[in-house]
This record gives C-alpha cells, sequence and structure tokens, in this order.
C-alpha cells in the first residue's frame, strides 16, 4: 500500500520534469533566424543582425566583457564585419531544455570572408526566447 502511494505521489513529479520536444514548426523558426544572422554579413546589414536578438540580449564572447542590449549587440556587429566576417553558417547538434518559452541550442559555426574562404570554426550555446516577434536569441555564448 504505501509503494502504491509514493508512486501515484511520484507520478506527477517525473511528468513535470521531462522535457517537451522541440517542435519542427520552432526549430525551422530558429533555423531561418540563424541564416539571417550570417545574411546580416553577407548584406553589411546590422538590422538584421539586431533582429535576431531579444532586446536584452547579451553576447558572451570569449575573453571578453558581455556585450548587452542593443548597444552591445551593435558593437559586436561592427567589431565582427571589420575582421572581415562576411558570413557564418550554424550547424545545430542538439537542443536542451524547450519549454515553449526557452531552449538552449548547441552547435558548432564557420566563418567565411568575402571570398568565402574559411575564416575560423567553434562551439556555441545559445538560450532562445520566444517573443511576439517569434524565436530570438536571449544568450549568446561561443569559442
Amino acid at each position: 500500500m504505501k509503494r502504491s502511494i509514493f508512486l501515484l505521489l511520484l507520478i506527477p513529479c517525473i511528468a513535470l520534469h521531462a522535457q517537451t520536444k522541440l517542435p519542427d514548426t520552432d526549430i525551422r523558426a530558429i533555423t531561418q533566424v540563424n541564416k539571417q544572422y550570417g545574411e546580416a554579413f553577407e548584406k553589411n546589414d546590422s538590422s538584421l543582425f539586431l533582429d535576431s536578438y531579444a532586446p536584452d540580449a547579451c553576447i558572451l564572447a570569449p575573453n571578453a566583457p558581455a556585450l548587452c542590449g542593443e548597444k552591445g549587440l551593435q558593437a559586436f556587429y561592427k567589431a565582427a564585419y571589420k575582421t572581415g566576417i562576411r558570413n557564418i553558417v550554424f550547424t545545430t547538434l542538439n537542443w536542451y531544455g524547450y519549454d515553449r518559452q526557452f531552449v538552449t541550442e548547441q552547435g558548432t559555426y564557420q566563418q567565411f570572408d568575402v571570398n568565402n574562404n574559411p575564416l575560423g570554426k567553434g562551439k556555441y550555446l545559445v538560450v532562445w526566447q520566444r517573443s511576439a516577434k517569434g524565436w530570438k536569441m536571449l544568450r549568446d555564448m561561443f569559442n
């Protein structure tokens, strides 16, 4: 009897911690934002870059202070563009913690110059937030 009561109490707890699968429509929406991010460099259009982020977003680049909000994001974009980046391609490896409002994306990226020559590559984690304007990056950390 005690075991049955324990199991009845445990089942809702397990259900609360079970991760909901990220729907394909959300994966496609986030993939489109990632593509737009790369296009921002190709087109030299910082508005496309800024539109990829939530208003209170932060970029957490290695060996640098956090760059937050529109001013910080704009500074990052200008510095990255100045280094010669003209495209960035993201490859998603996994999704974590989807709860309909937030999800974390793990992946790799490659940077390219104007002639499509590789400039660099690395790994990233992005915390995405669903907003009235769609999925936006809230925290962007990479190396």
